[in-house]
């Protein structure tokens, strides 16, 4: 029951961390008619705060390793409510690409997908069961960008962006609770390995030195880079194409659906199938995917397809990366080595 409650409690931190973060570019077409930002200062705060998102994870990661997985994710969500009330008052770019770019990257790279999938896997020890607990909460995290896209829509629609970030700034305030759910006690492993202390820099230096956890860093960056591009993207591409955003809003809601079956199907398959396979075939799907979406004639159809299969491989490499990490180097120190 207790894992019921951890795996649980985690995916909901785990969806509303991604599903803001993914749901982003809902705002992009009223930030151009209704601000003075322009086009390339609103993609240089978004590209800053993926950027910072990316590169705060490990740091948080092993500052929750450290200190306490509680006191990482209360902060995460402090931040995050700051960086969205203070952009709410921007007049000016650099105060928009300061609170939604620094504050916000920084604050999201706080809860994102290392911190919480370190976290949980140190409670399961065996190989199976953790890719299947990882698929799950990847699941739950999908859930997300299916239920913040359409609110974002809504709010925007209703309030504009100023008072819509206004309003998520407090909704984020109301779920700092669910960081106590790493107060329950681990599981006690009679038969678990002694290992010897080793500090975070050593684990560091040694994962770097090891070719694959260095192919898994450029897998990671060129998946981050899909992510962003896409959720962030996807309603102004729609827009120049002459479609609806409405037809973009619908298409990330499904990605996030889809994203559910993706992540649990690759989490099951990743307790059987070699993992190094499963990436593979998620990688080259993807490039075939987006290529398609580049090369065809743009349609409703084209972009409501393009949605469903990219969705099932989203983030579906979580799974069998986090699985490789964790078997190489063990769940020590996964919070950390997961970027």
């Amino acid at each position: 029951m207790k894992s019921f409650f951890l795996i649980l409690v985690a995916g909901l931190i785990l969806s509303v961390g991604n599903g803001f973060r993914m749901s982003l570019g809902i705002y992009v077409p009223d930030l151009l008619s209704s601000t003075i930002f322009g086009a390339s200062m609103i993609g240089l705060t978004y590209g800053i705060f993926n950027l910072l998102w990316g590169c705060m994870s490990p740091i948080a990661g092993a500052f929750a390793e450290q200190k306490g997985y509680v006191k990482t994710l209360i902060i995460g969500f402090i931040g995050i409510s700051l960086s969205f009330y203070i952009t709410s008052f921007a007049i000016n770019p650099l105060h928009f690409l300061f609170g939604l770019g620094v504050i916000g990257g920084l604050s999201a790279g706080i809860i994102s997908v290392p911190v919480i999938i370190g976290g949980v896997s140190k409670y399961f020890e065996d190989d199976k069961t953790r890719s299947t607990v990882t698929g799950i909460l990847m699941s739950l995290a999908a859930t997300g960008m299916f239920i913040f896209t359409p609110i974002h829509q809504f709010l925007v629609s209703t309030f504009q962006w100023s008072v819509s970030f206004q309003i998520v700034s407090v909704f984020f305030l109301l779920f700092i609770p669910m960081s106590l759910i790493f107060l329950i006690p681990k599981p006690v492993n009679k038969n678990k390995k002694v290992y010897t202390p080793r500090k975070i820099s050593d684990v560091i230096k040694t994962a770097f030195k090891d070719k694959s956890y260095q192919f898994l860093i450029l897998g990671f960056f060129v998946c981050g880079l899909h992510v962003a591009l896409i959720s962030n993207y996807l309603p102004v591409f729609a827009n120049i194409k002459g479609l609806e955003t409405t037809i973009a809003a619908t298409g990330l809601t499904l990605v996030g659906i889809f994203n559910m079956m993706g992540t649990l199907i690759s989490g099951r398959v990743s307790g059987i199938v070699k993992k190094k396979y499963v990436l593979s075939f998620i990688y080259f799907t993807r490039s075939i995917v987006i290529f398609l979406l580049l090369t065809l004639p743009t349609n409703n159809f084209i972009i409501i397809t393009f949605s469903c299969l990219i969705g099932l491989l989203w983030l579906s490499t979580v799974p069998p990366t986090s699985g490789i990490v964790a078997n190489r180097f063990g769940t020590r120190y996964l919070s950390t080595l997961l970027v």
